[in-house]
């Protein structure tokens, strides 16, 4: 195939995936609304994955384009955004009698704006550290919990924790707290060290899902919060020590 045509097709590769992230977010809101949770969960870490290539073929193709872009954000909204609110309803655990389904509510709009703000501040062609939570993080805690619960427990179980999580996730994606884009584990001379993780994490993802997920990507978003708590605090006593000079 000349230079030509590939460059002509090129753009039509990553367009590919993110219809494939439609697709799994539209038909895991059919599952879920049937009561098939964890086909429901199962369709949103496809899309996760549909996502991640799709970025990835994107940047390296360097084919990015608005309506690309745009396309993107709205499969993202839909399989990030709609599908977990959804799933949260499938599960029992919110509904319209006590007015819990402000809770769904309030992560669909969080992961709207984290898309909104995404789309006017970040470069597509790059890759640097995320502000706020990304939402597709956001969506496979929600659907590996799931999973998770069933597989452990048979059921889902301490839905009591499910409300706070929510909510802490929805803070997250419109908060300014950082998340690396990398694999977040030492580099340079540890690049041993992290390679050996990185497999040993994959191998375990890959072999038990369920299980292994959920602890992984929880890990994750705490490290993010820890890590700004710390800064923060770090700063304002920094700030406090300055002000005792002063006076």
């Amino acid at each position: 195939m000349s230079k030509k045509r590939i460059k002509r097709f090129a753009p039509i590769v990553p367009g590919i995936f993110t219809m494939g992230n439609m697709f799994s977010g539209f038909v895991s809101i059919l599952h879920s609304t049937a009561g098939e949770t964890i086909s429901g969960a199962w369709l949103i870490i496809l899309g996760a994955v549909f996502d991640l290539l799709d970025g990835k073929i994107a940047r390296m193709t360097r084919t990015t384009s608005e309506i690309g872009v745009q396309l993107d954000s709205f499969s993202d909204f839909l399989t990030f955004g709609v599908a977990p609110s959804v799933l949260l309803f499938s599960i029992n655990v919110y509904s319209f009698k006590n007015w819990s389904f402000l809770v769904p509510l309030l992560y669909l709009i969080a992961g709207a704006f984290r898309l909104a703000r995404y789309n006017v501040s970040a470069d597509p062609h790059s890759k640097t550290d995320f502000q706020g939570l990304p939402i597709p993080l956001a969506a496979v805690f929600i659907a590996s919990f799931v999973m998770f619960s069933t597989d452990i427990w048979g059921k889902i179980r301490f839905t009591n924790l499910l409300t706070p999580a929510v909510v802490l996730l929805s803070w997250l994606m419109v908060s300014n707290v950082k998340y690396s884009a990398t694999f977040p584990f030492p580099s340079g001379k540890n690049i041993v060290i992290k390679v050996v993780i990185f497999i040993i994490m994959v191998g375990a993802v890959l072999i038990k899902p369920g299980w292994f997920l959920f602890p992984f990507v929880t890990l994750y978003i705490l490290r993010g919060f820890i890590q700004e708590t710390f800064w923060v605090t770090r700063k304002m006593n920094e700030e406090e020590r300055q002000n005792e000079v002063c006076d």
